[in-house]
């Protein structure tokens, strides 16, 4: 540090002896200026080490040569607004406090600032504001291990060369409309802990937030990716990513997003990977745009968690064969308003929610005509398992998507409806256990009933009772066990006797002769359905 005051005498002591550019302490303020002063005039740029009473010293100024402030203290603020920095600026472990009075309520000013060769912040300490609006880097800037304690302000800012941003921001962060030319650097160690916002941004190279930390709110809504973003392993608590553009890959593998993860409108033109990324609460990908691959998947680690949702709603996607859900549990009512047909499921467990669970969330989303909508997505769903080969699978959609139509008439219990008595007779067709059971129940209800109408006799000799009755006119019913046998003969159509006599006993032959075929039809279709494609 002594480089920067060889000419200057000794001052004062304390606790060591300090000439007037390194002496901790405001009262030197008068003498301070003056060998600041002369220090410009010389076109001596070297403050490395100096303790600065006041930070009035340098807005407009051109420094025509290279700027050293390593390690120095700034402790009443740094006005640096609109200051070339023509060949150089270095402010590695420089100090920006909160000692000392203020100037336009701003602590470290760069406003504006022009910096046209290398920009060196490592290891600087900002602990009161630091605005850096609408400055310009023509080189490379470097933050790397930086402390903000406070406010950031970086909107505006242009970064025409790399930029290391590998930092510490215990305040909000800034970076709306901030223009990143080459490669942006918030990798491991960067560390968010109130909001961030790259609303507006772009990033014309890759954007490398790799094991970045964001413990409030992240915004890139509306930001540009021009080259591959990499949020690999990043933590996110709310993600906000709407309306963000990813011109090339976006990838968001084993990243994990603790509350809302909102990439809504947001348009992925190259591959999107989602692989092992955790999603504890809501996913919004609704009126997004995927343009090549799409990849969910939760081997070993990650997925959608127990209350996670997710939404795909009116999603654009441009090769539906190419979106790829692998080893996640996952619920039917996240894919209404979106065809699923072709997309590819593997090693994809379906929840066991009830049907009412998956309307209800619907529902609470806001989701019009919740029923129908579910009742496409099954069916939709079905289809895709169906040319997958996945039988049992395509068997239980195609029950629900029916069931979900039925449930929207009257809270189901439309039983006028077709819909009502195909889903008695069978499960839509879908489940023969039903299907033979209600077989079963048709054969003994009528078995039964033939206990109590009359049938044409077949014994040689009138009983006594019956002497004064015409033969033709008097019925006998069928015992219980000859009932039962008869039931069956009539549904088989083999016409068995005795024939029926009474009204009564002919218009329930005619029935069984209807409903008997019709069910063992069902049940027929219903095996079919399971076992044979």
């Amino acid at each position: 540090m002594r480089s920067a005051c060889t000419e200057e005498p000794f001052y004062k002591e304390k606790g060591k002896r300090y000439c007037i550019l390194h002496f901790p302490g405001e009262e030197k303020a008068e003498q301070f200026s003056a060998a600041i002063k002369r220090k410009l005039t010389d076109k001596d740029f070297n403050f490395r080490g100096v303790w600065f009473p006041s930070g009035e010293i340098f807005p407009s100024f051109n420094f025509s040569t290279p700027a050293y402030f390593s390690g120095a203290t700034f402790s009443a603020g740094a006005d640096f607004r609109e200051t070339t920095f023509g060949a150089g600026a270095d402010f590695t472990k420089a100090t920006f406090t909160r000692t000392g009075a203020t100037f336009g309520g701003k602590w470290a000013d760069f406003t504006e600032a022009t910096f046209s060769a290398g920009a060196d912040f490592t290891r600087a300490t900002f602990s009161a504001g630091a605005d850096f609006s609408r400055a310009t880097f023509s080189a490379e800037a470097d933050f790397t291990k930086a402390t903000f304690s406070e406010s950031a302000l970086f909107s505006g800012a242009t970064f025409s060369a790399n930029v290391d941003f590998r930092a510490t921001f215990s305040a909000d962060v800034y970076f709306r409309a901030t223009t990143f030319g080459a490669g942006a650097y918030f990798s491991e160690g960067t560390t968010f802990s109130a909001e961030a916002d790259f609303c507006f941004a772009t990033f014309a190279a890759e954007a490398e937030f790799s094991e970045a930390t964001f413990t409030a709110r992240a915004d890139f809504s509306i930001a540009t990716f021009s080259a591959d973003a990499n949020f690999r392993g990043a933590t996110f608590t709310r993600a906000d990513f709407r309306v963000a553009t990813f011109s090339e890959r976006a990838l968001f593998k084993e990243a994990t997003f603790n509350e809302e993860a909102n990439f809504g409108g947001a348009t992925f033109s190259a591959k999107a990977d989602f692989s092992e990324a955790t999603f504890s609460a809501k996913a919004d990908f609704g009126q997004a745009t995927f343009g090549d691959y799409v990849r969910f998947s939760g081997i070993g680690a990650g997925g959608f968690l127990y209350h996670s949702t997710f939404d795909l709603q009116f999603a654009t996607i441009k090769t539906s064969e190419r979106v790829s859900f692998h080893s996640l549990t996952l619920r039917p009512c996240w894919f209404v308003n979106v065809d699923a047909r072709k997309f590819e499921f593997s090693n994809v467990e379906w929840a066991k929610d009830s049907l009412s669970k998956g309307i209800d969330e619907l529902a609470r989303n806001s989701v019009s005509t919740p029923h129908r909508l579910l009742s496409i997505a099954y069916r939709r769903l079905a289809v895709n398992a169906e040319e997958n080969h996945r039988y049992e699978e395509a068997s239980t959609f195609r029950y629900l998507s029916m069931d979900a139509r039925r449930r929207e008439e009257w809270r189901g219990l439309a039983f006028w409806r077709l819909s009502w008595l195909y889903w008695v007779a069978s499960g839509y067709g879908e489940h023969f256990k039903q299907a033979a059971a209600v077989l079963g129940f048709i054969i003994l209800l009528f078995a039964f009933s033939y206990t109590q109408v009359g049938f044409e006799r077949t014994q040689t000799k009138e009983p006594s009772s019956l002497q004064s009755a015409p033969l033709d006119t008097v019925g006998v019913p069928l015992s219980k066990g000859k009932a039962f046998i008869y039931s069956l003969q009539v549904m088989t159509f083999q016409k068995p006797d005795p024939r029926p006599l009474t009204p009564a006993a002919q218009l329930l032959v005619t029935f069984e002769l209807i409903l008997g075929p019709v069910q063992a039809a069902l049940f027929v279709l219903a095996v079919r359905r399971k076992f044979i494609r």
